[in-house]
């Protein structure tokens, strides 16, 4: 086993004091191999095999030399059957798969153990071995992302340079780092006590009363807000985000279905009151009194902590790059509404990928997204034609269209349903129902508000002012 006086130069990497005369490579060959032979060391008291595998990537693209990572996967494959992880069973692994001479034989394993650190050192130098990796990794995307540049369409900048961001955000996450995630139950478990003692605020609200009183949305949260078409989602969503602005909360927008002249004019007629169909007509159809009103309404309007993105070509990295964007700006997480996930794209196209599985990697990718930056993001989802089928047209989480991974990701899932776009004498006419059918954090329960799509918006069966 090495000495701290050996050891000392492995750490110049980290230290920056490496000797001018000793490769990268080199030094890298010798921390894997010192890693590798406290595996091949291992004892049933001192078994560093699980604390390396903690920080090392699970694809393998850490380890630089590739016999390193052969011989990693041999030890990885032992140790998750129980058996021990010495150089002869190693030997006997790498035989029965056929690459023990690829790897050198017994000779390069039995050289390799001779190279061990101590147990407690193995988390040391595995980050070592990680940083290394990452910084290949590095490279390797610059070097993709100046390929692209010089061979791109002049006609795709915009999509090229996301692509890119979407990677260096992706690698600057570093998904195998612990970030404090693993570790006893009882670590956290007084502040957790304490912390008890204040109500935790939402990080958002919809707007709607009794909805927020069962439906806290909390930091991290995906909310699916799903229907038919025609139900109220746009609707629905818009007036959440302009709830959440009007109290001073950042709020991204990110409006795939409509353009800037269509969800101008809902915000318009949502907050002025001024019927829909005269600010899309214009001119003589907007009367006096609707010119009143808006005048009244835009130095609000204007002063809205309210940011939207009408990109029609929308993927997870350029949500995550919009959201850190806004945080370094207003120092909070903000509310994200999209608008409709189904038209998402992923952040690495396959014209092979099927509807089912574009959108499953959507929303993982969205899922992740929010927890990594504290944000809650609503999505709007249509439903299939399922609830068209059944008495009473009342839609269900099945009718979710594409994807079931949709269901899974969400903390909450909202469907839109109203009697009157079936029955036009229904006595139910001008309600809307809100199916809070999933709901992590509360209760599921049906909320009856009132929708005003002459407004472009939804409220609350009674309110006090309806100035608002």
């Amino acid at each position: 086993m090495t000495t701290p006086d050996e050891t000392t130069a492995l750490d110049l990497p980290v230290q920056n004091r490496r000797s001018s005369e000793e490769s990268v490579e080199a030094a890298t060959g010798r921390v894997e191999a010192m890693v590798l032979g406290a595996c091949l060391t291992a004892t049933p008291s001192h078994d560093p095999v699980p604390v390396a595998a903690r920080v090392l990537t699970d694809d393998g693209s850490d380890w630089y030399r590739p016999h390193h990572e052969t011989i990693w996967r041999a030890i990885l494959d032992l140790h998750a059957s129980s058996k021990p992880t010495g150089v002869p069973m190693v030997e006997t692994e790498l035989r029965r798969t056929g690459e023990l001479a690829k790897i050198g034989g017994f000779l390069e394993l039995s050289q390799i153990a001779a190279q061990a650190c101590l147990a407690s050192e193995v988390e040391h130098y595995a980050e070592i071995i990680h940083g290394y990796g990452r910084l290949r990794r590095y490279e390797e995307t610059l070097t993709r992302g100046l390929q692209l540049a010089r061979r791109g369409d002049p006609t795709d900048v915009t999509d090229a340079i996301a692509a890119h961001q979407a990677e260096l955000e992706h690698l600057a996450a570093d998904q195998s780092a612990d970030d404090g995630l693993f570790g006893l139950f009882g670590d956290g478990l007084q502040d957790h006590v304490d912390s008890l003692e204040t109500t935790e605020e939402p990080a958002a609200i919809t707007g709607f009363r009794d909805v927020d009183h069962v439906m806290k949305m909390l930091p991290g949260n995906v909310v699916l807000v799903a229907g038919r078409p025609a139900m109220g989602k746009s609707a629905v969503t818009l007036g959440i985000a302009l709830a959440n602005a009007a109290v001073g909360r950042p709020t991204l927008v990110h409006s795939l279905e409509m353009g800037r002249k269509e969800v101008t004019n809902r915000v318009l007629s949502n907050r002025s009151r001024v019927a829909l169909h005269h600010l899309m007509d214009g001119g003589d159809a907007l009367t006096d009194q609707d010119w009143t009103r808006i005048a009244r309404r835009l130095p609000d309007l204007a002063a809205l902590p309210l940011w939207m993105d009408y990109t029609p070509r929308i993927t997870p990295g350029l949500v995550r790059t919009r959201i850190k964007s806004l945080i370094r700006q207003t120092g909070r997480a903000p509310l994200v509404i999209i608008d409709y996930i189904q038209l998402m794209y992923t952040d690495h196209r396959n014209p092979r990928q099927s509807a089912y599985e574009r959108i499953s990697e959507v929303s993982r990718e969205i899922k992740i997204i929010a927890e990594e930056t504290g944000a809650v993001i609503i999505c709007c989802a249509q439903l299939n034609r399922g609830s068209e089928h059944r008495d009473g047209k009342i839609p269900q989480i099945s009718d979710l269209r594409d994807s079931g991974q949709l269901e899974q990701d969400a903390s909450a899932i909202v469907l839109l349903h109203r009697e009157d776009a079936y029955d036009k004498e229904s006595p139910r006419s001008g309600e809307s129902d809100l199916i809070i059918c999933k709901n992590r954090n509360g209760p599921t329960t049906t909320v009856t508000v009132a929708h005003q799509f002459h407004y472009s918006r939804l409220r609350d069966m009674t309110r006090e002012n309806d100035d608002d």
